[in-house]
């Protein structure tokens, strides 16, 4: 009876290891589809990154405020810019799409011109390191351009350290939501250096 036991035992570890070698391979598998994928279709693995990466950190902008950060809603903010006298929903709308508009404009403009020249090699960890890499620039460009130069003159501040006078909190803010932007536009564009590279 202990050695039935044993023998059960030992087969269900067996099996359990063996299953979860099978999930592991399948896993790796789907990876190099997608990223043999994106090697072969760079402007559309670009362009859907950028597309899913500016929804995704816009929804967590929209949330940041209950979580004791600043809440960022660029989508009006553009529509301000945009539509200076629109109704609040014409600019939610209009600011919307062009704030969408930038998600895939910059995630192109990466991944045709920044991505190949920086100096890490395209892994999956070194390609999320290049648009994390992205997104600081992103942020510190919202801070020190976008808030004081567009932004705020929207709203009727004139300060060129609008985005550093606005506090801590804002600035920490800028750079989670930017740096989510980065994260996801690196997991969607994630090509080889060559197709059929399988690094």
């Amino acid at each position: 009876m202990a050695n039935d036991v044993k023998s059960v035992t030992a087969r269900a570890v067996t099996g359990g290891r063996s299953l979860e070698r099978d999930t592991r391979a399948a896993r790796d598998q789907v990876i190099h589809v997608w990223r043999d994928w994106s090697t072969q279709h760079r402007l559309l693995a670009a362009m859907l990154g950028g597309l899913v990466a500016v929804h995704i950190s816009s929804l967590a902008g929209f949330w940041m405020g209950g979580f004791g950060l600043t809440r960022l809603d660029y989508n009006t903010a553009n529509g301000m810019v945009l539509l200076p006298g629109g109704s609040p929903t014409q600019q939610f709308v209009i600011g919307g799409m062009s704030h969408y508009a930038d998600g895939v404009f910059f995630a192109v403009l990466f991944a045709l011109t920044l991505s190949p020249v920086m100096p890490l090699q395209a892994t999956r960890l070194g390609n999320i390191a290049k648009s994390l890499i992205l997104g600081t620039v992103l942020a510190l460009l919202a801070i020190f351009v976008t808030a004081p130069f567009v932004f705020g003159p929207a709203r009727g501040v004139h300060d060129s350290l609008a985005g550093v006078h606005a506090g801590w909190n804002y600035m920490l803010s800028v750079f989670i939501f930017h740096w989510l932007y980065g994260l996801h536009v690196g997991l969607i564009y994630n090509p080889y250096d060559r197709v059929g590279e399988h690094a």
